[in-house]
């Protein structure tokens, strides 16, 4: 099927204004003139969603638009998901794939219609979603294109926020906020993980947040101490800690915060510790601002630790940009992250997690995060919930 119409049809409202989508159209096809790119092959749900407000929770089949340069976007999707395409995506131009169909003929018809054929065109290398088997025949059978890596083009355009982005990172970051306040008080000796999430689901739906783009993560005790643990019914037990991070999502923008909680008292070590990681987390928002290097933002926050004796716990980037997530994560690293070293610079309208965090075997992991936007004259931290050792 093939429809040109404009504009959400029987469906939701669109996300952002037909207006913003056509000027973020424009932005991408100046990247891709530059990079001398006829047509781009996106298939990643963020980079679709954030073209045409497209979604779905059945991405992990087959999907794909295609943005030529000198005509409309076109999807080659399931059959099942142009309901998606005409109900929620301003773009409504389609091919709907029977699901017996091979989506690497619907690709090829999808190219050849929009003239793609003999063009040069971009794919999306660094994703997980254009299987090898479509790229590799698409290259076979369209001997006269040239298939070319264009991760980046896109993504160069969604590190900058619009102001109507940034509202939705301002409600998730509220979710998150709201999850982790109802989940706080859960928190004590006989309860269990799974308990503290419910409550943490809870507080994040009431307060407007989506399904969120990774789980809660609420572990209790040393097992925290791994990395990406999540909960899993463990009982909750005095004179250990309790850690928490928790993303919010709303429009499929992400705002996430982390903290950690002592149950019944805190040991002298945890208190160090976890002064320590608030004093990195203040020292990294200190110094963002426009101008400011990745790595400058880094180097404050990771200073902190270091002198503190705590270095070696220390194993990850200090941040991430932050935006358009879906499941399994909220984050936008591989667009711009807060690293050491690195010279990429710091806009306004850029939002980051920062998520100052040791993991201290027998003990747990002790961290504190916020969600952050750059401003024209420097930080603005967008979850608003108290920095402090919680004690429950």
């Amino acid at each position: 099927m093939t429809e040109s119409a404009v504009g959400p049809r029987d469906g939701e409202p669109l996300v952002f204004s037909v207006e913003e989508y056509q000027s973020r159209l424009s932005h991408i096809r100046t990247e891709m003139r530059a990079q001398k790119v006829d047509m781009l092959l996106v298939t990643s749900p963020e980079n679709i969603y954030y073209l045409t407000g497209y979604r779905t929770t059945g991405y992990y089949m087959y999907q794909c638009l295609l943005v030529p340069l000198d005509s409309f976007p076109r999807f080659v999707v399931r059959k099942l998901e142009m309901t998606n395409v005409l109900g929620l995506s301003w773009v409504k131009d389609g091919l709907a794939l029977e699901d017996n169909a091979d989506p690497l003929d619907g690709t090829i018809e999808g190219i050849t219609a929009c003239g793609g054929h003999k063009g040069r065109i971009g794919f999306e290398d660094q994703g997980f979603f254009l299987p090898p088997r479509v790229l590799a025949g698409v290259r076979e059978r369209l001997p006269k294109a040239e298939f070319v890596p264009a991760s980046g083009i896109i993504e160069r355009c969604r590190v900058i926020k619009s102001p109507a982005e940034i509202s939705y990172i301002r409600t998730a970051a509220a979710a998150a906020v709201a999850g982790f306040t109802e989940g706080l008080a859960e928190v004590r000796p006989g309860r269990t993980e799974n308990d503290v999430v419910a409550a943490v689901y809870r507080g994040m739906l009431h307060a407007g947040s989506e399904y969120p783009s990774s789980p809660p993560y609420v572990v209790a005790g040393a097992r925290s101490a791994l990395a990406h643990a999540s909960f899993e019914g463990r009982e909750i037990r005095a004179g250990e800690i309790v850690y928490f991070e928790v993303g919010g999502c709303y429009k499929r923008y992400g705002g996430s915060i982390m903290r950690t909680v002592a149950v019944g008292k805190a040991s002298s070590d945890v208190r160090r510790m976890a002064t320590t990681m608030m004093r990195a987390l203040d020292a990294a928002i200190e110094v963002i601002k426009p101008g400011v290097t990745s790595g400058t933002v880094d180097e404050a926050g990771r200073r902190v630790v270091t002198e503190a004796g705590l270095g070696k716990f220390w194993l990850h980037r200090t941040g991430y940009s932050i935006g358009v997530g879906f499941p399994p994560g909220w984050g936008e690293g591989h667009i711009m992250d807060l690293k050491p070293g690195d010279g990429r610079v710091l806009e306004a309208g850029m939002t980051f997690h920062l998520v100052p965090l040791i993991l201290v075997p027998d003990i747990g992991g002790i961290g504190y995060s916020e969600t952050v936007l750059v401003t024209a004259t420097g930080c603005e931290v967008l979850t608003d919930c108290p920095r402090t050792l919680e004690v429950h």
